[in-house]
């Protein structure tokens, strides 16, 4: 080939824009009303209950940040409450808050939300644990338990016997065409003895899915050889798989002389 031109090559690849985290909440302990998260170019208030999800939230980053309006010397001041960070591999977030240290909070002024309402009793730091929301990780159909308590829990569950030690969870199938699931839980003391926790069966409805968290109450118990642990049972609805990322484009290769 004739050397009398010298080419150069340019590829430029343009990136795929980023997908979008969908969010739902979960508080630990009381409810709070006085949430906020900067959604694009506004602030967006959230509303987070203990026996209840949340809605479905969406943030365009990882890291998401809750804050609440609070007075500081008479002026209205943002103050952060807790800061998310999302896995890059999880795009249906739950985030379950829970009451963090608060001794180096500014103010503990909380301004009234829109509707003028103050959630006295809600904690003015978080912690937070974020857990896969997605169909994949919990189908519709199942039953999925997390021991967050610090005991190990025993289950019967329909015909399924299983233990989760702490900070375990495992899933097990809704049994088709039942109202209620016979169930039973029991933790494991310190001194190797067992305590029921419930006898109470689980209510089924259709055909969505159930979460049950198993978790240390918050306040002390008056008997050391009980178990403290609160049972919290949630109904759900798979929510839908989100949209596939949208495919990059690139720009044709362009050669110049």
């Amino acid at each position: 080939m004739a050397a009398a031109f010298g080419l150069a090559l340019a590829f430029i690849v343009c990136a795929s824009p980023a997908r979008a985290v969908q969010f739902r909440l979960l508080a630990w302990g009381t409810y709070d009303l006085n949430l906020q998260f900067q959604a694009g170019k506004a602030p967006q208030e959230l509303a987070v209950f203990p026996r209840s999800f949340s809605t479905t939230y969406e943030s365009a980053e990882n890291s998401i940040v809750l804050f609440k309006m609070v007075e500081v010397d008479g002026k209205p001041q943002r103050q952060t409450a807790c800061t998310i960070t999302v896995p890059p591999e999880i795009q249906q977030a739950l985030v379950i808050l829970v009451p963090g240290d608060d001794a180096k909070v500014t103010s503990r002024k909380v301004l009234p939300n829109s509707q003028g309402q103050v959630s006295k009793e809600a904690a003015m730091v978080y912690d937070c644990v974020v857990l896969d929301n997605s169909p994949a990780a919990h189908p519709a159909g199942t039953i999925e338990f997390r021991n967050f308590s610090r005991l190990p829990i025993a289950i019967n569950i329909a015909s399924r016997q299983l233990t989760l030690p702490p900070r375990d969870k495992t899933q097990v199938p809704i049994t088709e065409g039942v109202k209620r699931m016979p169930f039973r839980a029991a933790a494991q003391l310190e001194n190797g003895d067992w305590r029921l926790l419930s006898s109470t069966p689980l209510p089924i409805s259709g055909a969505g899915r159930i979460l049950v968290i198993l978790r240390d109450r918050p306040e002390k118990s008056n008997r050391a050889d009980e178990p403290n642990i609160a049972i919290v049972q949630l109904f759900d609805w798979a929510p839908p798989a989100p949209p596939p990322e949208p495919a990059g484009t690139s720009t044709p290769l362009v050669y110049s002389r």
